[in-house]
């Protein structure tokens, strides 16, 4: 095996450990918080482009909506999208909200052994509101929300996807792993919203690791927990929140060092004092600095032999007495070409 492949997937391995082994291991739990964060800061920066674009182009969407199974809602308008997000030391969720909207209000009529109170709060737990009510009626306003929303599970290394109030009133919950939620997932989410043809649940289905649970609004119970999003926070806010957690991980010669967004300047070089030392004749005593700056992790070359930078599936970088920004994953090198008999090879990983 290669040294490049070796490292790799010794990096790689370590965001791929069993529950067991990384509950008892607080680095690795770390490890499996960044890569949920970064998940959700991918979901984060797709709905705030997705937005933009609806609000610039305002598509007119109509919903034929099966409120119950004997009452269909025709022409209901989607619109007044937002984000919003909750965050607490526990979880993180970003989520997606919108409105099915009409002018007349909907009209639930009751049996005479109906229990009313049953009925109202299933009816507040879907974020329906009521208008008016009396023993055998209740109106409501003619506003469903409808809820898309992304939440942590740092414990399990996972990530749930809640959607509340789709094509009728209810929850469903899915399960995966991180690297479920990719550009595919995306994209099929952006079809959802825009009741195209999507594969968006047909993803999550394959996808999930146990059953989903659908919850009808017949079938809630006063102890049904809704997850609401109450916290609706500023884009700057938001940005903060998706930064926090930003790190870089360093794997050379079997060690691994993590680099935090809220960390000071790592050195590498000859030098004992280097935060990484690669003791080699090309490498100079102070090679080149690496720093966390505008929302990117930094290589900063000072060296007399330069340093060589190359990302996953890209292209060899030589800087020497510059600068580069780090992405995604890749090798660094310094003084020599990246290459597999280069036995000093430095493997990094943003997370």
């Amino acid at each position: 095996m290669g040294v490049l492949t070796e490292l790799k997937l010794k990096a790689q391995s370590i965001l791929q450990q069993d529950d067991a082994v990384s509950s008892q291991n607080p680095s690795l739990n770390e490890l499996h918080r960044s890569n949920v964060v970064d998940c959700l800061r991918n979901v984060y920066d797709y709905m705030h482009e997705l937005l933009d674009q609806l609000h610039l182009v305002k598509p007119v969407v109509v919903v034929n909506y099966q409120f119950s199974d004997d009452m269909l809602l025709e022409n209901l308008e989607q619109k007044n999208y937002e984000i919003h997000v909750r965050s607490s030391y526990d979880d993180d969720v970003v989520g997606f909200i919108m409105k099915l909207e009409r002018d007349e209000r909907i009209n639930i009529a009751l049996e005479s052994d109906s229990n009313i109170q049953d009925i109202i709060r299933e009816v507040k737990n879907a974020g329906c509101v009521i208008a008016e009510q009396s023993t055998y009626n209740i109106e409501l306003q003619g506003v469903i929300p409808v809820r898309v929303y992304f939440k942590s599970n740092f414990d399990e290394n996972r990530i749930y996807v809640i959607i509340d109030n789709y094509d009728t009133i209810g929850s469903q919950q899915y399960s995966l792993k991180p690297e479920s939620v990719d550009e595919e997932l995306l994209n099929e989410f952006g079809n959802l919203i825009l009741r195209r043809e999507s594969k968006f649940i047909e993803l999550l289905e394959g996808s999930r690791s146990d059953s989903s649970q659908v919850i009808k609004l017949k079938e809630m119970t006063e102890d049904s927990e809704q997850i609401t999003l109450t916290q609706n926070m500023s884009e700057s806010r938001i940005k903060s929140l998706f930064t926090r957690g930003q790190h870089l991980y360093l794997t050379y010669h079997e060690r691994i060092t993590e680099v935090s967004s809220k960390g000071n300047e790592l050195m590498f070089g000859r030098s004992k004092g280097s935060n990484i030392v690669v003791d080699t004749d090309c490498v100079s005593r102070h090679h080149a600095k690496l720093l966390y700056r505008k929302g990117k992790f930094v290589i900063i070359d000072q060296s007399t032999n330069g340093t060589f930078v190359k990302t996953q599936g890209g292209q060899e970088v030589f800087i020497q007495n510059e600068e580069y920004p780090l992405s995604g994953s890749g090798f660094i090198s310094l003084g020599k070409t990246v290459s597999v008999d280069n036995e000093h090879l430095i493997y990094f990983s943003c997370q």
